[in-house]
């Protein structure tokens, strides 16, 4: 039977105080860069992508810029098209987290090293990606906001949300299950995700992000597309 892969080195958290960034302290246990506190990256109106590139056990940043993705520390690669939305799975259960798209136009999935496509959705929804049964690898889906509604593909749908919301997926308990949702609700910049405390956080027009930065367990946060920052909820 899959396990869920294991993450495994720590890392220290930065944080923002009064809108102060506190120093960002990069770490060696990894061969890229990943989010320890406040963290300038990419061009202002880039799309924030976050992955384990390199099977360290964490979570890393990435951007993706008009048809290509840019990673610290990696050469830029290009892959999809411009208005396409990135996309990051561990697809085969190695560790290794893998590129791809999700083409809104076509609502059609595109991964690296596959030569199929997945279409899967409507006109208007949003892609996400988790291990929705626990095998250790993770699956596609779609977040409807029109009806704030997770299409996870072998799952039963689940309404959860306002229509609007943004959606977010995490490991939350950082265990061996599956990965759980949430939504991100910009009208009030708050992140709602069943069972656990409601977090506010982040500035208008940021866009959540997830991931598990410093141990095994999943952690909201936010891309400020107008500066181009990473933004670790502080907790």
């Amino acid at each position: 039977m899959a396990t869920k892969r294991v993450r495994r080195h720590l890392r220290h958290l930065a944080v923002v105080a009064s809108g102060v960034a506190i120093a960002v302290t990069m770490s060696t246990a990894s061969a890229s860069a990943a989010l320890l506190g406040p963290f300038p990256y990419g061009d202002p109106g880039d799309k924030p992508v976050i992955g384990d590139w390199d099977s360290g056990g964490l979570d890393d940043i990435g951007v993706y810029r008009n048809g290509v993705f840019h990673r610290p520390t990696y050469q830029p690669y290009g892959y999809g098209d411009p208005g396409d939305i990135p996309i990051a799975g561990d697809w085969d259960g190695d560790g290794f987290d893998t590129l791809g798209v999700y083409r809104p136009s076509t609502r059609t999935f595109h991964r690296v090293g596959f030569n199929t496509t997945v279409t899967l959705g409507n006109l208007g929804d949003l892609p996400i990606v988790g291990d929705w049964n626990a095998n250790g690898s993770d699956e596609l889906g779609v977040y409807r906001p029109g009806n704030s509604t997770f299409y996870r593909i072998g799952q039963p749908d689940v309404t959860y949300g306002n229509p609007g919301d943004l959606p977010v997926i995490g490991d939350w308990d950082g265990g061996a299950g599956a990965d759980g949702i949430g939504v991100y609700r910009p009208d009030t910049l708050t992140f709602y995700r069943p069972g656990l405390p409601d977090i506010t956080y982040g500035d208008p027009g940021d866009l959540p992000i997830a991931g598990a930065w410093r141990d095994g367990k999943d952690r909201v946060g936010v891309y400020r597309p107008s500066n181009s920052t990473f933004y670790p909820y502080p907790d």
